[in-house]
C-alpha cells in the first residue's frame, strides 16, 4: 500500500500477526471436544509429532546454514563456563583468608588498631592534663603576683600582671575552657582587675582633685608619679576621664570667668582657685587656667592622650568667649568705644591660647568673629529693639492719643442770582432744598404729612418693641450727645482730663486720598442749582483721630532706631580700633522691622479675643494709618540725609508704608462691610414692601427700619470718636448709601402701588430722614448729599409716593428730580397712577426729554 507521504521512521509499526503454534491449537481443540476419541488423540500426537519434528529441522537447518559460526560460538560458551567455575574457587578461597575468624588478615589487623588506639588515647590524655596543670600554674603564678603588686601599692606593675592575666584567661586551651576552674579564674582575673583600677581611679582622682571651683594637682602620689599613673589607666578609660576634667574646668572656671560677675582667678604651683573679688579682666583670668594646664598638667599627660587633650578646649573656650562678648555688647552706640577695647582683649588671649599649643582648627573663630564686630552689634541690637517692640505691643496699656493733623479742603461759596434779588426770600427758599417754584404745593409737598407721620411715628413706637434693644428714645441726637457728654468724652469708656495731642502734618501721600474725602469738594446743592456762580477757596482745617499708646510707642521706638542707625552710619569708631566699617544695613531696616512686627504681631496679640468688637479693629485701622504716616516722614528723613544710600531702605520703608496703608484700608472697609451686611439681612426681613396695606406687615416693616436707623445713629458714634472727620464722613455715607440703595430697588420693584400703600412707604422712608444729623453742616446746610450720593434720590422719594401727578410733573420740569434715571420714574409713575392720557403723556415727555 502506498500512502501520499512517507511515514516517519520513529512511529511504531503495526506487529505482523502470529500465527498460533501447534500446542495452543491442540489444547483448544481438547478442551472444545467432548467426548474425546482414540481417533482424535492419535491425530493430536501425529500433530505434535510432526510439529517436533519440523522444528528440529528448522534448527537443523540453521545450524548448517553457518556451522563454522556456531561451532566456534559453542567453543566460546564452553570456555566462560570453565573460567566461570575457576573464577568462583578462587574467591572462595580468598574468603576464608580474609575473613576467617582465627586466621583471617582483616580480624588481625582490627584488633591491633585497637590496642594502639588506646594508647595513643591515653598518651594524649596525659599530654593534656599536663599542659593544662601547667597553664593553670602560670594563670596562679599571675594572679598571685597581681595580689603582691596591688598590696604593695605598685599599681602601674599590678595593671600590667592583671592586664597579663587576663590575656592568659582568654587565650587558655580549648580543653580548659568549660571547665569550671577556668569560669572561677575567669571571675578571679575580672575582679583583681577592677580593683586594681579601682584603686589606680582614686589615685588619680587624688592627684587631679577639682571640687568647689579648686584645682589642685599633685605631680606624686606615695612612691608612684602622676605621669606613671596617668600611663597605667587604660586608654578608653583615661580619655572619658580626661574630658569630664575639660567639661569641669569649663564649668567651674572659664565660664564663671566670663560671666557678668567675673569673679578672679588664683593660680599657684599646684592649686587653681575661683576666688569671689572681682577681677579686672575676665581675659586674663582664663589665660591663668590656660598656664597652669600648661605647666602642671600637659607634660604628664601621654603621648598619645596629650595634643587631643589640648586641642578640644578650643572649641567650647570660643564659644564661651563669643556668649560673653554677646552679653556685653552695649545698647548703644556710647558704649561701642570701651566694647571694642574688650573684643581686641579677646583678640590677645585667642593669640596667647594659641601659642602654648591650645588650639585645633583650620582658623581662628574668634579673630573672625572680631572681624564682624560690626555685623555681629546690629544683629544683637536688632534682636533687642525688636524684643522691646515686642513687649510694648503685648502690654497691657490702653490709652487712647490724639492726632491732630491738618488737611487740605476746598471751599465753594455758591452765590445765586434769585438770592441776591429777593434777599429776603433767600432764608424760605434754602430750608425749601434750594429749588425755586412758584407753586405752593410743589415747594411743601410733604408738610401736612409729615405732622401725621410723626404722631403715627410715636404710636407705634410705644405699642412696638425694638428687636435689637434700640429704641428711639434711647438714642440721643449728635447735638443731645455733644451736651450731655461733653467735649473730652471717649465713646470706649476713656475719659480724657488733658488729652495727649500729637500734631502731624499732612504727607504727599495722603493729599489725594484727603481731596477725595473733603466734603466740600461737591456741595451738595451745586447739582440742583444750575444758576450758581462758585467762588473756590483752598483751606488747611484741622482734624483728629485717635491711636494707641502702643502705636505712639512703636513709633517712638522706630525714630530711635533710625536715629541709632544714622548716628552709627557717621561714626567711624570701628575704623579707630582697626576693625571693618561698613554701611550699618542691618540696624538701619530694623526700623521699618519694627512697623512691620506691629502690623503683624499686634492683631494676634491684641484682637484675637476682641473679633465681634468693633471698636480695637477700628482703632487698630487707625494705628496702621498713623504709623504709614511715619514711615513716609522716616522715609523721607533718612533719604534727605543718605542721597547715595537711600535706595534700599528706601524701597523697604515703601513697602512697608504701602503694607500700613493697605492693612488701614482692608480693616476699615471689613468693619464696614460686616456692618453693611448687618444692615442689609435686618432690611432683608422685611420681604419688601409687598402688602403694606395690612397692619401687621406695615408695623413689622416700620419697626424694622427704625431699628436700622437708630442701629446706624450709635455705630455712627463710634464711627466718629475713631476716625478722623473726613474719613468718617465718606465712609457713612457708603454705609447710608448701600442701605438707601436696597430701600430704592424694593420699591422700584413694586408694580402696583395703591394710596394707602405709597403714604406708608413715604412714613417708612421719612424715618431715616434723621440720619442727615450725623453729618456736619456748612452755613447751616446738611452735607449729607455730598458722602451719601443716593441721599437727594431717596429723600425726594417720599414726596414723589405723596405727591400728585401734577406735582411730580412740575418737579420734573424744574429739574429737581434729575437724580432719577428715566425708566425708574417712569415705572414709579405707572405703579402710582392709572393709565390715564395725562399720565402716558408725561411719560412720553420723560423719555423723550
Amino acid at each position: 500500500m502506498e500512502f501520499a507521504f512517507p511515514i516517519p521512521d520513529h512511529l511504531p509499526r503495526a506487529a505482523q500477526p502470529r500465527q498460533a503454534d501447534i500446542s495452543t491449537s491442540i489444547l483448544t481443540a481438547l478442551s472444545e471436544a467432548s467426548p474425546i476419541n482414540l481417533a482424535q488423540t492419535n491425530d493430536w500426537v501425529q500433530q505434535l509429532n510432526e510439529a517436533i519434528n519440523q522444528t528440529e529441522l528448522a534448527i537443523h537447518n540453521r545450524i548448517h546454514q553457518d556451522l563454522e559460526a556456531f561451532e566456534r560460538q559453542t567453543d566460546t560458551s564452553r570456555s566462560i563456563q570453565r573460567r566461570f567455575n575457576a573464577l568462583t574457587s578462587n574467591i572462595g578461597r580468598l574468603h576464608t583468608e580474609l575473613e576467617d575468624a582465627e586466621t583471617g588478615s582483616i580480624p588481625r589487623i582490627t584488633q591491633a588498631l585497637r590496642e594502639h588506639f588506646d594508647v595513643a588515647q591515653r598518651a594524649l590524655d596525659s599530654t593534656t592534663t599536663s599542659t593544662s596543670l601547667q597553664y593553670l600554674q602560670k594563670c596562679k603564678q599571675t594572679h598571685g603576683n597581681v595580689v603582691k603588686l596591688t598590696t604593695a601599692g605598685e599599681l602601674p606593675a599590678a595593671v600590667l600582671a592583671s592586664t597579663e592575666l587576663q590575656a592568659l584567661v582568654e587565650a587558655c586551651p580549648s580543653p580548659l575552657r568549660e571547665s569550671l576552674v577556668v569560669l572561677d579564674l575567669q571571675h578571679v582575673a575580672r575582679s583583681s582587675r577592677d580593683n586594681v583600677l579601682e584603686q589606680l581611679s582614686g589615685v588619680y582622682h587624688s592627684c587631679l582633685l577639682l571640687k568647689n571651683s579648686k584645682l589642685s594637682i599633685q605631680h606624686r602620689y606615695k612612691r608612684l608619679s602622676l605621669s606613671d599613673i596617668l600611663a597605667s589607666i587604660p586608654s578608653q578609660t583615661l580619655v572619658t576621664d580626661l574630658a569630664t576634667l575639660r567639661k569641669d574646668i569649663i564649668t567651674q572656671f572659664i565660664r564663671p570667668a566670663l560671666s557678668i560677675d567675673a569673679p578672679s582667678i588664683f593660680a599657684s604651683s599646684t592649686i587653681l582657685e575661683l576666688q569671689p573679688s572681682r577681677s579686672s579682666s575676665p581675659f586674663k583670668s582664663v589665660l591663668e587656667v590656660f598656664s597652669f594646664l600648661r605647666e602642671q598638667l600637659v607634660p604628664h599627660l601621654p603621648e598619645l592622650h596629650r595634643k587631643s587633650f589640648v586641642t578640644s578646649f578650643y572649641p567650647p573656650l570660643c564659644d564661651a568667649v563669643e556668649a560673653h562678648l554677646l552679653n556685653a555688647m552695649p545698647r548703644g552706640i556710647d558704649g561701642l568705644p570701651t566694647y571694642l577695647d574688650l573684643v581686641l582683649e579677646a583678640i590677645n588671649l585667642e593669640v596667647k591660647i594659641v601659642e602654648m599649643g591650645f588650639f585645633g582648627g583650620m582658623e581662628r573663630r574668634i579673630h573672625q568673629w572680631g572681624v564682624q564686630v560690626q555685623s555681629h552689634y546690629e544683629k544683637r541690637r536688632r534682636t533687642q529693639l525688636l524684643e522691646e517692640v515686642r513687649t510694648i505691643i503685648l502690654s497691657d496699656s490702653n490709652p487712647l492719643v490724639r492726632i491732630e493733623i491738618e488737611t487740605p479742603s476746598v471751599v465753594q461759596e455758591e452765590t445765586h442770582p434769585a438770592q441776591e434779588a429777593n434777599g429776603s426770600n433767600a432764608e424760605d427758599e434754602e430750608g425749601n432744598w434750594d429749588f425755586d417754584d412758584d407753586d405752593s404745593s410743589a415747594q411743601e409737598p410733604s408738610e401736612n404729612i409729615s405732622k401725621q407721620e410723626d404722631n403715627r411715628e410715636e404710636d407705634t413706637e410705644t405699642a412696638e418693641g425694638d428687636g435689637w434693644g434700640f429704641d428711639d428714645d434711647d438714642v440721643p441726637t449728635p447735638a443731645e450727645g455733644k451736651d450731655s457728654k461733653g467735649e473730652g468724652h471717649d465713646p470706649w469708656g476713656v475719659e480724657w482730663d488733658d488729652m495727649p495731642v500729637e500734631k502731624t502734618e499732612p504727607s504727599s501721600r495722603d493729599t489725594a486720598a484727603e481731596k477725595r474725602m473733603d466734603p466740600s469738594s461737591s456741595h451738595p446743592q451745586s447739582a440742583h442749582t444750575p444758576n450758581s456762580a462758585p467762588n473756590v477757596t483752598k483751606r488747611f482745617e484741622q482734624e483728629s483721630y485717635f491711636v494707641s499708646h502702643v502705636a505712639t510707642a512703636v513709633s517712638s521706638i522706630t525714630k530711635q532706631i533710625l536715629e541709632e542707625g544714622l548716628r552709627l552710619s557717621g561714626s567711624s569708631v570701628f575704623k579707630e580700633r582697626g576693625f571693618t566699617a561698613s554701611h550699618p544695613a542691618i540696624l538701619l531696616s530694623t526700623a521699618p522691622s519694627a512697623l512691620d512686627l506691629f502690623r503683624g504681631l499686634y492683631p494676634t496679640g491684641r484682637l484675637s479675643g476682641n473679633s465681634e468688637s468693633l471698636a480695637p479693629r477700628l482703632q487698630y485701622s487707625n494705628d496702621c494709618k498713623y504709623l504709614a504716616e511715619v514711615s513716609e516722614k522716616l522715609r523721607a528723613t533718612y533719604t534727605n540725609i543718605h542721597q547715595s544710600d537711600a535706595d534700599a531702605l528706601n524701597v523697604r520703608f515703601e513697602e512697608v508704608t504701602q503694607r500700613l496703608e493697605m492693612t488701614n484700608v482692608s480693616w476699615l472697609e471689613d468693619t464696614m462691610d460686616e456692618e453693611a451686611q448687618a444692615l442689609l439681612s435686618r432690611l432683608a426681613e422685611i420681604g419688601g414692601f409687598d402688602d403694606l396695606g395690612h397692619n401687621s406687615r406695615y408695623e413689622e416693616a416700620h419697626g424694622k427700619i427704625r431699628q436700622i436707623k437708630n442701629r446706624i445713629t450709635i455705630f455712627s458714634q463710634e464711627l466718629k470718636s475713631s476716625l478722623a472727620i473726613s474719613i468718617y464722613n465718606q465712609n457713612l455715607g457708603m454705609l447710608i448709601d448701600r442701605v438707601l440703595d436696597r430701600v430704592l430697588q424694593d420699591v422700584f420693584a413694586l408694580d402696583d402701588i395703591s394710596e394707602i400703600v405709597s403714604e406708608r412707604i413715604a412714613t417708612i422712608c421719612r424715618t431715616l430722614h434723621p440720619l442727615e444729623a450725623l453729618f456736619p453742616e456748612i452755613e447751616n446746610v446738611s452735607t449729607v448729599a455730598s458722602y451719601a450720593s443716593l441721599w437727594l434720590k431717596f429723600t425726594y422719594l417720599s414726596d414723589i409716593l405723596e405727591g400728585s401727578l401734577a406735582d411730580i410733573s412740575s418737579w420734573f420740569d424744574s429739574g429737581l428730580l434729575i437724580d432719577y434715571e428715566p425708566q425708574e420714574l417712569c415705572r414709579l409713575v405707572r405703579a402710582l397712577f392709572a393709565d390715564t392720557p395725562h399720565r402716558a403723556a408725561f411719560i412720553s415727555r420723560i423719555l423723550n426729554h
